[in-house]
């Protein structure tokens, strides 16, 4: 159970160009049914259409430039997105059958990580960043002894790892800093 976020850029983007393509055609067909002048008219676009050839320099280019653009796109909805969902492990029944899945998603895990950092004695401040596979904490000491505090978050923080249950569970890595003074 790893959800990744939709890929909703390139679907944007080609929406966007489609409607302004569907928009500029509307407007011709109105202005030519009101008897105006169209921005766009049919002879126009004829007439820049039939001087040119298959095989002009011209063509070449803007087919090129349209075949990179859309090979950018596809590969762009293509990709995968970065999990936003961490897995749990897997439980299993009284009757050793297998639980359901269940995760969590990476920015609730940060935050609750971060209130339990924040919540051992001698931290002024505690900011969490859950990646793939590993934990960073950033505390700022505020300790009469600050040696014993990074120990006394990482800790905590793998007890709290523990009782969550993700799985695999990510390495910890504490950074501390003194609070300034004065």
């Amino acid at each position: 159970m790893i959800r990744r976020p939709r890929r909703s850029t390139p679907a944007t983007i080609v929406a966007l160009v489609v409607l302004a393509v569907c928009v500029l055609v509307v407007l011709c067909c109105v202005q030519a049914l009101l008897g105006q002048t169209p921005l766009i008219s049919l002879s126009q676009l004829l007439a820049v259409s039939s001087g040119l050839r298959w095989n002009s320099a011209a063509t070449i280019a803007v087919a090129i430039v349209l075949a990179v653009l859309g090979l950018v796109l596809l590969l762009a909805a293509i990709r995968p997105g970065k999990p936003t969902v961490v897995p749990l492990v897997r439980m299993t029944d009284a009757d050793g059958a297998p639980g359901a899945d269940a995760g969590v998603r990476r920015n609730s895990l940060a935050t609750d990580l971060t209130s339990t950092a924040a919540a051992v004695p001698g931290v002024a401040t505690a900011v969490v960043s859950a990646r793939r596979g590993r934990v960073t904490v950033t505390i700022t000491v505020a300790a009469a002894d600050p040696t014993t505090v990074p120990d006394a978050v990482r800790g905590r923080l793998l007890y709290r790892l523990s009782e969550v249950g993700p799985a695999p569970r990510p390495k910890v890595r504490v950074k501390a800093r003194r609070a300034r003074t004065g």
